[in-house]
Formats: structure tokens, sequence, C-alpha cells
């Protein structure tokens, strides 16, 4: 009974390993042929092939793996996979051997393979021998073969035809960079007054911001028309200096009472009336005008006589 336990236990054992078996389409085959490898495995009972990708030897001096691996055909008990393989010597070249990593469960066994060896025949010289070499053929020449360049001469020339024509006109051209325009005093004035009156701030009740805005303008108006530092001078101060420019005594007095009332709004809160609000606006806005300095139109150039003219 025991030997017929033994025999049942030795024959699950064998039927449960795995085992491979490597095969090739031709045994014969000339340099450089190529040859369709099989390798064919048991996977019964779960097992996983898992170094398919990586069964071969990165590198022999005798063959190189060509394409693959492509599968054939897998299902619950076999695996057939092939390779294609290029064959680079003659003679017997073996295909070794190879390592087949099967992985059941938690444990991971190699089944090796059998080795192959393949009969390769070196290509054999034509029967006739090499034939001398052939003496150069000079073409004649043939104005006709250059016809596909003349597109790109003419695309050619056209560029530097245009280059020149630029270059030319860039140095007839006298390219000038305008500077910005800045705005005379008395325009910078017209247009700083305009936009403060259409504020219309004494109507919302601020008084003090409407003369602080007023103020600003009279002092940069007289800093860009006179020189002087008004913005940063007071009321006294700048009088003093608008006496050194030969300003009337009616201008004079009124830049006073100017600069008087918009101190006396600022600093001690008083509250001349609403009529007086537009008509210093206009006072200031007449004081520009008395005041301007209008740039001459008239050139030195025109204003030479005409020796040529008659006499009256």
């Amino acid at each position: 009974m025991r030997y017929i336990v033994f025999i049942i236990a030795i024959h699950s054992c064998v039927s449960g390993t795995s085992q491979a078996s490597l095969t090739v389409d031709r045994m014969q085959a000339t340099i450089g042929d190529q040859v369709q490898a099989t390798i064919k495995t048991n996977l019964s009972n779960g097992r996983e092939w898992i170094n398919v990708k990586k069964i071969w030897p990165d590198s022999s001096a005798q063959f190189e793996i060509v394409s693959g691996p492509d599968t054939l055909q897998k299902d619950l008990s076999s695996m057939t996979v092939t390779w294609m393989i290029a064959l680079f010597d003659t003679g017997f070249v073996r295909l070794p051997a190879l390592a087949l990593l099967i992985q059941n469960w938690d444990q991971v066994d190699t089944v090796y393979t059998n080795d192959v060896p393949i009969q390769v025949r070196p290509v054999e010289p034509d029967s006739t021998g090499l034939l001398p070499i052939k003496d150069i053929i000079r073409q004649p020449f043939n104005l006709l073969y250059y016809k596909k360049y003349i597109p790109h001469l003419i695309a050619v020339a056209l560029i530097i035809f245009g280059l020149i024509y630029w270059w030319r006109r860039r140095k007839k051209e006298d390219v000038r960079e305008l500077a910005p325009y800045v705005p005379l005093p008395h325009e910078w004035a017209f247009n700083a007054l305009a936009e403060l009156e259409s504020k219309r701030l004494w109507q919302s009740g601020e008084i003090k911001e409407h003369y602080t805005l007023l103020t600003s303008v009279l002092r940069e108006y007289l800093e860009r028309r006179y020189g002087i530092h008004a913005l940063e001078q007071t009321s006294d101060e700048i009088l003093d200096q608008l006496r050194h420019q030969q300003l009337s005594p009616s201008l004079l007095h009124d830049i006073e009472q100017l600069l008087s009332v918009s101190d006396l709004i600022k600093f001690a809160k008083a509250d001349p009336g609403i009529d007086i609000h537009a008509a210093t606006i206009e006072r200031v806005r007449n004081f520009v005008k008395q005041t301007m300095q209008v740039p001459s139109l008239i050139t030195p150039a025109t204003e030479k006589t005409n020796p040529d003219a008659p006499v009256e």
C-alpha cells in the first residue's frame, strides 16, 4: 500500500512541474537569414511566466533578436511564444538553453529549455567571378539639367534687389524721432481750469477742495510761465518773485487777491459766498490770458525783405 502512495506522490510532483521546449522553423539557413524560434511551456495550475520579455541574452556575436516576443497561444495549460532571430555567423550557431522564471503563488521556479544548433551557410560567390571595373562615363553638359535651380536663383535675386532698394530709400529718408508734444503753459492752464470747472466742487459743498485745486493750477502756471518755484513757496514769496517779472500793478493786485482769498478759505475756513467761486476761476483764466506768451509764427527768414520787390 505504501508503494502505491509513493508512486502517486512522484507522479503528482512530475505532473505539477513546468516544462519548456525551444524549437526553430528550420535547422539550416544562410548567413543574414532570419529564423523563427518558438518556446512552449506548461503553465498549468495558475503558473505565470514572468521573464518572457527578457529571456534572451542582451548581446551575442552570432545572432540578434529582430522581433518578439509574439504570443501565439496562451491558455490555462500552455503558452507558445515566438521570436524572429537573424543569424550573423557561419557554421553551427547554437541557440543556448534559456532560463524561464515561472511564478507559482509566492514561489519562483527556474525551468531551462533545450539548446538548438542551426547550420548557417555562407553566401556563395557568383560562379562567373568578379567583372572588371568599368570606365567612368562622362555625361555631356546639358543646360536643362540646371533648370530646377532657376526658381531658387530668381528668389535670391529678388531678395538681393529688395534689400538694395530698401537700403537706398533708408539712406535718402531722414528718419527723425518726434519728441512728445509739451503743451505751452497757457494751454495747460486752460485745460486744467476747464477740467476743474466741470467738477463743480463748490456746488457739492467741497469748497476747500475747489480752492486747493484752483491754487495748484495757478501756482503751476506761474512756475511753468516764469520759472519760479511757486509750488514750494508761500503766497508772499510768490508775490516777491512776481514783482521782478515786470507785471503791471493791476495784475499784481489781482494775483495777490486770488492768493489771499484762497488762503483764507483753505486755512481760515472762510466762506466768501457762492457767487465768488465761479468768479475766481474766471479771474485766474483772465490772468492767464493777459500773461500768456504766444510763440511768434513769423520766422527770421520771412522777416527779411525781398530786394527785388518794388518800393512803394
